[in-house]
């Protein structure tokens, strides 16, 4: 999105990872002990990794137990500049029985530059199992994520006296964080419905107007994304514009005075989160 900087870069789910990286990980030696039946707090950090110093902005975050409805966790908070990591809680309230539990975590993040936002969602699964012991007053509960490989398990114990009620590793568990295109869409967050999205390389053709008027036929390929409509020049006739438009009279000939009401750069049209975008520019409107 921000082609000065990184050139656009953009895999094909629309996704720049120069700008967009975020990192989730549950944080260490911060969790309390729990009964089945009740509910635990899991102190986790989400953290920006870009490497061009591009802020990102966390705008939602959501969680759920098993294929249950997502429950939205505050946030009191929104920018993570690059290399910064910022804590967030989120609640495992359904510890109903000994046995495996899932959670999902599901985090919206914004990308911006300028009057532009690109907006994503990503998910991490967290395994939770809590273990009931007949001969202890409490349950063990063991956390950790799919890609933590290392040992990096943190334990939770309820056991009584006879014990320490917290057992922790040193080191953060990192949960790995993929693309949620269906919660994108069903949250609105991208594309036009569910089932409606137009993506980057959709192509464009243009009817009614002179060819030298109009880029050829195919997707945006301009720098910034952008395609400027108006009254200038097209590129293809040595002017700085995309799209000329001019006004036509009775005649098929070009109706000079209500062509100078159409504003050199009188809207834009680009794709951003995979909709069409028609922005104005000129101070009459369209």
């Amino acid at each position: 999105m921000a082609a000065e900087e990184c050139g656009g870069l953009l895999d094909d789910q629309g996704l720049c990872t120069v700008c967009v990286a975020p990192q989730l990980m549950i944080a260490p030696g911060a969790l309390t002990a729990a009964k089945v039946g009740s509910a635990i707090a899991l102190p986790i950090s989400i953290a920006n990794r870009s490497a061009i110093e591009r802020p990102l902005f966390v705008t939602r975050l959501w969680s759920r137990e098993a294929a249950g409805a997502w429950r939205e966790e505050h946030l009191g908070w929104e920018r993570l500049d690059a290399g910064q990591a910022r804590p967030v809680t989120v609640t495992a309230s359904q510890l109903t029985r000994a046995g495996a539990h899932n959670i999902e975590i599901l985090i919206a993040v914004s990308s911006r530059w300028r009057w532009r936002e690109e907006s994503y969602a990503f998910s991490a699964d967290l395994r939770l199992t809590v273990e009931g012991d007949e001969e202890k007053s409490g349950p063990v509960v063991t956390i950790g994520g799919e890609s933590a490989g290392h040992g990096n398990t943190i334990y939770i114990s309820g056991q009584g006296d006879k014990r320490e009620a917290l057992q922790a590793t040193t080191e953060a568990v990192e949960l790995e964080l993929v693309r949620a295109e269906r919660e994108e869409r069903r949250l609105g967050l991208r594309g036009l419905s569910e089932t409606l999205w137009i993506p980057k390389n959709t192509k464009m053709v243009w009817r009614g107007f002179p060819k030298e008027d109009t880029p050829p036929d195919g997707p945006i390929l301009t720098p910034d994304g952008i395609l400027a409509v108006g009254r200038t020049r097209s590129r293809r006739s040595g002017g700085p514009g995309d799209v000329r438009l001019l006004a036509e009279a009775p005649d098929g000939g070009i109706d000079e005075h209500a062509s100078r009401l159409i504003s050199r750069r009188h809207f834009e049209l680009y794709v951003e989160c995979n909709r069409l975008i028609l922005r104005v520019n000129g101070s009459g409107g369209v």
